[in-house]
C-alpha cells in the first residue's frame, strides 16, 4: 500500500528519543491523499493532504487575524471534497512529504519552513513549529494500516 495512494491508512506516530527523560509514544491513523500544486518543489517532496475521523476533518496550517506565526488547525472539511477544490482553497491543507531516512517531516505548503511537530511532553497538542530543537519532534514514522477504518472515496458524499 502506497503512503500517498487513495485509500491510504496510515498511522503516525513519534518518539521521544531523549535518553534521560520519560519515553512517550503516541500514534494515530491518518488518511493520505495525493495533492497537486502548480509551484510544487521535488525536493521540498511529495505534496498531500491529511485527514482524520474517517476523513471528515483535515489537518490545516494557516495564520488566524493578529497571528504573527501559523498554527496548526483541524476543519471539518471531507478529504475528497477537499482534494476536489482549486489550489488557493487546498494549499493550507497541504504538507510536503520528504522522507529523512526512514522518518517524515511534513511542511506546511502555505507557510514554507513550518513543520508539523510533537512535544516531548505526552499528552500535548500536534502543532507547528520553525524551530529544530530537542523539545520538539518533527520526524515522524508512517506504517501502512491493513484494515484502516475505511477510505477516504467511503467518506464523500
Amino acid at each position: 500500500m502506497s503512503f500517498v495512494g487513495e485509500n491510504s491508512g496510515v498511522k503516525m506516530g513519534s518518539e521521544d528519543w531523549e535518553k534521560d527523560e520519560p519515553q512517550c509514544y503516541s500514534e494515530e491513523i491518518f488518511f493520505a491523499l495525493a495533492s497537486s500544486l502548480s509551484s510544487a518543489s521535488a525536493e521540498k517532496g511529495s505534496p498531500i493532504l491529511l485527514g482524520v475521523s474517517k476523513g471528515e476533518f483535515c489537518l490545516s496550517c494557516d495564520k488566524d487575524k493578529g497571528q504573527s506565526h501559523p498554527s496548526l488547525q483541524l476543519k471539518k472539511k471531507k478529504l475528497m471534497k477537499l482534494a476536489a477544490l482549486k489550489e488557493s482553497a487546498r494549499r493550507p491543507f497541504i504538507f510536503y512529504r520528504a522522507q529523512v531516512g526512514s522518518r517524515n517531516m511534513l511542511e506546511s505548503a502555505a507557510h514554507p519552513g513550518w513543520f508539523i511537530c510533537t512535544s516531548c511532553n505526552c499528552n500535548e497538542p500536534v502543532g507547528v513549529t520553525d524551530k529544530f530543537e530537542n523539545r520538539k519532534h518533527i520526524e515522524f514514522s508512517f506504517q501502512p494500516v491493513c484494515k484502516a477504518e475505511m477510505s477516504p472515496r467511503e467518506v464523500s458524499d
